[in-house]
């Protein structure tokens, strides 16, 4: 098995498949990076709360047209929805321009009226704390907000609660990861049959063990080598964005969320491992990468479960569990609290990092099963 392993390293590290793939791994990180600077900058938000008030204004002028018309019913309905957002919003505008007064510094400036002395104090009072509330000042009068309002807003947005957050939301819960693990055990295991190298190893039953024992456990280096790639690049693609982190990353917690990642890629990876040798075919393992490693259909069967749920409830606690939920939220929006938050039913005194524990283990567990147990039985 030893000499397997070695065989495969070989071949991977002096071939071009591997850098290929590692190249748009990286590529991917970079330009993730480079997106979320652009769409996080204040010209980005000034750009983007300008069209969000035409849009507003424009539906606005519609309903009156409508309505001037006599048409009521689902056009009465729609226009006094956008009344009642108006509405909401100018009050929270109206709110933040009266707490600036009563604090006494630059209630002008604050209210949009011009005032010098004390204007900038006044405005940052006012001035909108998270993306929503810059949302709905920019319904009312978006040229009443000011270059700091952008600023804090941007600062806001390229702050991540972890560096696990960052790494979860860049590169685990899209699918990347997944994918480029799945890609490469796809296109890599399929060449043992394209190329009859397998036909040239002792298959008796003793070597078809060592033989699919070796794969599996070459899915294990892939998935570990690729999740150092993407972290790393993702760690320096973002820093050099600059973008920072609200709270430091404790040990354990950064362990268990790479164990994690890791395990998640490895059962992604041996499943493609299974497509691969039960159909020797490469259309049918890269089909399975794009359309299951990358998460798609994972998301389809996720929406399916809580649409049956209407009917029985209990269908929908399935849904926390399929592997593409715990790959995509756990590991994803919910990478921060893996040992503090609580995992689905019925394991809700465990913490979440236990039910993405036991997923992953079980889907790895189920590949190796089918690999030593039905296919040693299966000629090569």
């Amino acid at each position: 098995m030893g000499n397997l392993l070695k065989s495969d390293l070989y071949r991977l590290v002096h071939g071009k498949m591997l850098w290929v793939v590692t190249g748009v791994l990286v590529a991917i990180a970079v330009l993730a990076a480079a997106l979320m600077y652009e769409v996080s900058s204040p010209e980005f938000l000034r750009a983007a709360a300008t069209n969000f008030e035409m849009t507003v204004t424009a539906s606005q002028n519609g309903v009156a047209v409508d309505a001037s018309a006599g048409e009521e019913g689902a056009q009465g309905a729609k226009a006094a929805s956008l009344d009642a957002v108006l509405d909401e919003a100018s009050d929270r505008a109206a709110d933040g321009a009266a707490d600036a007064a009563g604090a006494g510094e630059g209630a002008g400036g604050a209210a949009g009226n011009g005032a010098d002395d004390g204007a900038g104090a006044g405005a940052d009072d006012g001035a909108p704390s998270t993306s929503e509330e810059l949302w709905a000042l920019a319904a009312d009068n978006p040229g009443a907000l000011g270059t700091a309002d952008f600023e804090e807003v941007s600062r806001e947005m390229r702050t991540f609660e972890s560096v696990a957050a960052m790494l979860g939301d860049s590169a685990v819960s899209g699918g990347e990861l997944a994918f480029v693990v799945s890609l490469v055990v796809a296109l890599f295991f399929v060449q043992d049959f394209r190329t009859h190298f397998a036909r040239n190893l002792v298959m008796d039953r003793r070597g078809r063990v060592r033989y699919y024992g070796e794969k599996l456990l070459l899915v294990g280096v892939l998935a570990a080598f690729f999740l150092a790639a993407a972290f790393l690049v993702a760690w320096a693609a973002f820093a050099v964005a600059g973008f920072t982190y609200a709270q430091t990353t404790p040990l354990g917690d950064m362990a268990a969320f790479l164990g994690l990642a890791w395990l998640m890629a490895c059962a992604y990876g041996c499943l493609t491992a299974v497509v691969v040798w039960l159909t020797r075919s490469t259309g049918a393992a890269v089909a399975w990468a794009v359309a299951v490693s990358s998460g798609v259909a994972g998301a389809f069967a996720g929406q399916l479960l809580l649409l049956a749920a209407r009917a029985v409830p209990w269908v929908g606690g399935l849904e926390p569990w399929l592997l593409s939920s715990c790959m995509q939220q756990s590991l994803g929006s919910q990478a921060a609290d893996l040992l503090v938050r609580s995992a689905a039913a019925p394991l809700t005194m465990a913490p979440l990092a236990v039910q993405v524990l036991l997923v992953g283990a079980a889907w790895v567990a189920a590949s190796a099963a089918v690999a030593l147990g039905a296919l040693r039985k299966r000629d090569v």
